[in-house]
């Protein structure tokens, strides 16, 4: 697959994953799935997984569910997953940052495949 399928966690904002879906990425965001899914990280991801996109997220620092220790359970049990990718959340937050952030997104997503995502999780990088 070469380009990678994206599903917005909850904390990111609606304008975000359309501005991403303009640039023609298959975007779907956890705010149209069951609450049973949008409230469970674990199932976020699974849901991911099951329908092959990467995790767009701010939740990395939420000591008892956050993506960076989900990633890890899903590693240590040869789980496979479609990517994560981390952006900080004080930017996606801020309304002039977030489309830096944005950009950022795009770059980076323009430069790898689907399969270069799988089984990663990635900060997203600051250029």
């Amino acid at each position: 697959m070469l380009f990678p399928k994206l599903l917005c966690d909850i904390m990111i904002p609606p304008q975000f994953s359309a501005a991403v879906r303009s640039q023609r990425y298959d975007v779907v965001e956890v705010r149209t799935l069951p609450m049973e899914i949008q409230r469970d990280d674990r199932a976020i991801l699974q849901e991911a997984a099951r329908h092959k996109r990467a995790v767009i997220t701010c939740n990395y620092s939420d000591p008892k569910s956050n993506f960076c220790l989900i990633h890890e359970e899903w590693r240590s049990k040869k789980r496979t997953h479609f990517g994560i990718i981390l952006v900080p959340q004080a930017q996606i937050s801020n309304r002039l940052r977030r489309w830096e952030v944005r950009d950022r997104l795009l770059r980076f997503l323009n430069q790898r495949t689907a399969d270069e995502l799988k089984n990663q999780l990635f900060w997203l990088p600051k250029e």
